[in-house]
């Protein structure tokens, strides 16, 4: 049976969604990302070419107006921070007056821990071998790791 009064939901764009509240978290969060976004565009703009792909990001500290440069590794961060001066003037020249300059280096993120590797197992002669070894030895340390072994490494079923 249709019922003609229900009516599919409509769908909306993503940037009608986080237009729809002038002060909703998520488009404040959205203005933030684009505002640093912007900050890291402005900072790999006046880096020399050979370091702007190694700039992850900046941010100003307005209290002190110091502009804070994050970078992926202490090599791409040292010279950043032995022309510190020179970078100062080309970003005063783009209207982004500091009076410092501080490079930070973020480390990498860890990587998500790998599928867990599925128990190792013997051939069935091979645990016979270890069986039979074991049974030929007195009983101690080396036969009960034997017999072990030849337990623990058998398929599961």
């Amino acid at each position: 049976m249709n019922n003609p009064t229900v009516t599919a939901p409509q769908s909306h764009s993503l940037g009608a969604l986080l237009n729809q509240q002038s002060n909703s978290p998520l488009k404040l969060l959205t203005a933030e990302a684009h505002r640093l976004n912007q900050l890291r565009e402005q900072i790999c703009r006046r880096l020399p070419p050979a370091l702007a792909p190694h700039c992850l990001g900046g941010e100003r500290e307005t209290e002190t107006g110091t502009l804070v440069i994050y970078m992926d590794s202490a090599a791409t961060a040292m010279p950043v921070r032995y022309q510190q001066q020179q970078l100062l003037q080309r970003l005063a020249a783009d209207n982004l007056r500091c009076t410092a300059v501080k490079v930070k280096i973020l480390p990498e993120p860890p990587l998500p821990p790998g599928p867990k590797p599925s128990p190792r197992t013997l051939p069935d002669a091979v645990r016979q071998i270890l069986e039979n070894t074991a049974a030929g030895l007195e009983d101690g340390p080396l036969s009960r790791s034997l017999r072990r072994l030849a337990r623990n490494r058998a398929p599961r079923r």
